[in-house]
């Protein structure tokens, strides 16, 4: 995406940032990463040196940095990665464009709330869709479903989905399978990732995400699960029906939830691990199979730096 140099000047200004310009600086420059370099290329850097490979770019950066290839500069007072963050949302933040497709099935009882996108082909069931929704694609929303303001919800998942429990019959030659009669309720300002699958809640409890979570494609969220405020979700993650995880918690690739575990706030958990019990306290980090409590460590890699004490 190619982005204009006055325009991200005009946004440092607007929101009172103070920059020091080093270099000529080109008209414009393509948003890019780190990861994969491009000539003309527009990154933040929180390191001291620039790459070796990157040419005729230009840099946020928030400290005196080796600039052998004289690079552009912007060096600024704030931290570099998260003033950039801020910029590429300013540049093309996802907002809901207020329409609804024809080929969506709604039903007639359901209450959708002001300016709510729904795309191409998804069933809506008797549920609650608060304001400013954003529904993808292919998307499945059963009855009893509550979708707080704000929220996106990416393409071929399924909210309210069913679960499985049952019991032998006297004579173990049947399953006795209760229905499920619980719901879902999902809080405002979230980000639900494709292919993510939320079961509803079994008999009078509901399964439950609160504000600003953030969920990666693949989850699969058992039924009456309690999930904090302002978790993160990496891809691939299971719960067991009825686990809770505290606020504040950011939970690795491909974890597994035993059912009915607890997980204080602010606790990580490692990409792969398996959490069979509950943790003893707040701010631990979890690592293995089973996952064993460990100190957690200042600066972790691989994700933001966490919430203070």
């Amino acid at each position: 995406m190619k982005v204009h140099t006055k325009d991200i000047l005009y946004f440092l200004d607007n929101n009172k940032i103070s920059y020091k310009i080093s270099g000529k600086l080109n008209n414009t420059y393509h948003l890019a990463s780190i990861y994969n370099p491009i000539e003309n290329g527009f990154y933040f850097l929180i390191n001291d040196s620039i790459p070796n490979n990157i040419s005729n770019s230009l840099f946020l950066v928030n400290q005196s940095i080796i600039n052998q290839n004289k690079q552009h500069l912007i060096t600024i007072n704030k931290d570099p990665q998260r003033t950039y963050y801020k910029l590429l949302n300013y540049f093309s933040e996802e907002k809901s464009n207020n329409k609804i497709k024809k080929s969506s099935v709604i039903h007639p009882d359901a209450q959708i709330g002001k300016n709510v996108q729904i795309d191409d082909f998804c069933v809506i069931g008797k549920c609650k869709i608060e304001d400013n929704v954003i529904i993808k694609n292919h998307i499945v929303i059963e009855n009893n479903t509550i979708i707080g303001n704000n929220t996106l919800i990416e393409s071929n998942s399924v909210i309210g989905a069913r679960g499985i429990a049952w019991i032998w019959d006297e004579k173990q030659e049947h399953r006795i399978i209760p229905p499920q009669l619980g719901g879902v309720q999902i809080g405002n300002n979230c980000i639900i990732g494709s292919n993510s699958i939320i079961v509803r809640g079994s008999i009078n409890e509901n399964t439950i995400i609160g504000n600003n979570v953030l969920m990666a494609p693949g989850c699969k969220i058992g039924h009456g699960t309690i999930i904090g405020d302002f978790v993160h979700f990496a891809n691939n993650i299971a719960t067991g029906g009825n686990t809770h995880i505290g606020a504040f918690s950011f939970i690795g690739s491909s974890v597994t939830f035993r059912p009915k575990t607890n997980i204080h706030e602010n606790t990580i958990v490692g990409a792969g691990s398996v959490v069979i019990k509950n943790t003893t306290k707040s701010h631990l980090t979890l690592i293995g199979v089973p996952a064993k409590e460990k100190t957690t460590k200042a600066n972790p890699k691989g994700m933001p730096k966490p919430k203070n004490k």
